[in-house]
């Protein structure tokens, strides 16, 4: 899918040890608004936070396109990326299991698959080993999980009284959530094989 490649150069670009860059500033700025919209969700300001959350789910974006775009591809942008969206996952998820937005089970099931990818992805980094790149599967499964949250959050500040809007709006956020887990699993998938591929 060439919309996660859009700003590409033609030439290959290699990841540099640079930090201030206006990509990783994007990735720092995302984890420091999670308290914030943690906040919101639990004292029920449901518009707000779901305005905070649009704006991260399109800077996750942003972001790796500017890299890209400037040749700002760095080492720790690399990493730093990924854990600013699993914080989310978890930040905003436990904050949907409080206000009973969303069941623990489906937060669990995003957060375990989290835990196993990165304590692989650590014991590959003690050992000197590269864990590995990111697949399109996984980055689209993060996309869609991306936009489940910023859906069932719009449904519940439209509230009670649109019942018809609200419904539809659960639906939509249901439907990324159901594709979306599948392929995220799907791509944990890929990153065994490649692991055990490496083994050998």
């Amino acid at each position: 899918m060439r919309v996660f490649d859009i700003g590409a150069r033609d030439t290959p670009q290699e990841a540099t040890d640079r930090i201030l860059t206006v990509p990783n500033a994007l990735s720092l700025a995302r984890l420091l608004v999670l308290p914030f919209i943690y906040l919101d969700l639990v004292d029920g300001r449901f518009l707000r936070a779901f305005v905070l959350l649009v704006v991260f789910a399109a800077t996750d974006w942003l972001d790796g396109y500017l890299a890209r775009r400037l040749d700002q591809i760095t080492r720790f942008g690399t990493l730093l990326d990924p854990i600013s969206d699993r914080a989310l996952f978890l930040v905003v998820g436990l904050g949907f299991v409080m206000t009973e937005l969303l069941p623990l089970w489906a937060l669990l099931a995003v957060v375990l698959r989290d835990v196993a990818v990165l304590a692989v992805g650590g014991v590959l980094l003690l050992r000197g080993t590269r864990p590995p790149a990111v697949t399109r599967i996984g980055k689209i499964a993060t996309f869609g999980l991306m936009w489940a949250f910023p859906t069932w959050l719009l449904a519940a500040a439209v509230g009670d009284g649109a019942a018809d809007p609200q419904a539809v709006l659960q639906v939509i956020g249901w439907a990324f959530y159901g594709v979306s887990i599948v392929l995220y699993y799907v791509s944990a998938g890929q990153y065994a094989v490649e692991v055990v591929q490496r083994s050998r």
